[in-house]
């Protein structure tokens, strides 16, 4: 096993992720220092965490950081730990099973990474939920300021929170984002959340991502711009060849639309790469937009070209 056989064990938090694909990102810098170097380097040899994914993605690549168990997926959690009166849910239960396998479907990462939010994470979870119940006895497992506004949440108006899990149940696609939210990331707090901001959150959230709400990732926004720069030497309008920087100096720095030239409404979910988006002013970007069927770059080039 490429791990084993190098020194290294299995991440359980930062990977670099690439082409579909998740890697252990310790193991991968350990393995490509030791052959361009010559030497034999492990994973006692060197840190790994928050400082070695700064690096890469100073590099350019992208490496998860702490995936921590976002709101809706605790809402669901929590709701089974409801329905079974609060009682513990065994990692080997259908149940752990099938929370697990919607969990894992939500990440096109996740096949490589096993241990994302697999059964033994669920089972965690759910014993995170438990002994935060306000009326539990006992220790209370590490499991965060948002474990227990959840938990507090469905104590106090279970009815609310039920109906909430079942419309998140229906939807089937929760749209997850790996960053926890900024309000629940101060672990040393317990007070709970009343069941309506609870509930207020995760309906905004919800009928936006049932509307229209289309992923972008500002890692692969900024990679493009980096790119332009060093190609260019300008970030300019790639139609029309308008440049904030030089038309408003100070003001328009860092300024510019990153379209993808088959616009997400019309892809779904997909892996992008640098050659999949182009930059536009903000008027070429509205341009190619307007029409009922939109715009290819090379189409608006030729109008503006008349």
């Amino acid at each position: 096993m490429f791990l084993e056989s190098h020194g290294f064990k299995s991440a359980r938090e930062y990977f670099l992720l690439y082409e579909g694909r998740a890697y252990d990102s310790k193991a991968i810098v350990g393995v490509a220092y030791s052959l361009m170097t010559g030497e034999q380097y492990t994973a006692k040899d060197f840190s790994g965490g928050l400082a070695l994914t700064e690096r890469l993605e100073r590099l350019g690549f992208e490496v998860t950081g702490k995936m921590d168990w976002k709101l809706e997926e605790q809402v669901l959690a929590c709701d089974l730990l409801d329905q079974n009166g609060w009682r513990t849910i065994p990692e080997r239960d259908s149940r752990t099973e099938d929370l697990s396998k919607l969990l894992r479907a939500q990440w096109v990462y996740a096949p490589s990474i096993p241990e994302y939010r697999g059964t033994d994470s669920v089972h965690r979870k759910f014993e995170d939920l438990r002994t935060a119940h306000p009326d539990h006895e006992g220790a209370r497992t590490r499991g965060g300021k948002l474990s227990v506004h959840v938990a507090a949440s469905f104590a106090k108006d279970p009815h609310k929170m039920r109906a909430l899990a079942e419309t998140l149940r229906q939807n089937g696609q929760l749209d997850l984002v790996l960053d926890l939210d900024e309000e629940y990331t101060d672990t040393s707090a317990t007070e709970a959340a009343s069941a309506e901001e609870i509930v207020a959150a995760i309906e905004g959230k919800a009928s936006q991502r049932l509307t229209r709400v289309y992923e972008r990732d500002p890692k692969l926004r900024r990679r493009k711009i980096e790119q332009s720069r060093k190609e260019r030497n300008s970030i300019a309008c790639e139609v029309c060849g308008f440049d904030f920087e030089a038309t408003y100096p100070g003001v328009g720095d860092g300024y510019v639309h990153v379209h993808h030239v088959v616009p997400l409404h019309t892809t779904g979910p997909v892996e992008n790469t640098l050659d999949d988006l182009i930059l536009l002013c903000a008027n070429c970007h509205q341009m190619i937009h307007r029409p009922k069927q939109w715009l290819t770059p090379d189409e608006l080039r030729a109008i503006f070209n008349l």
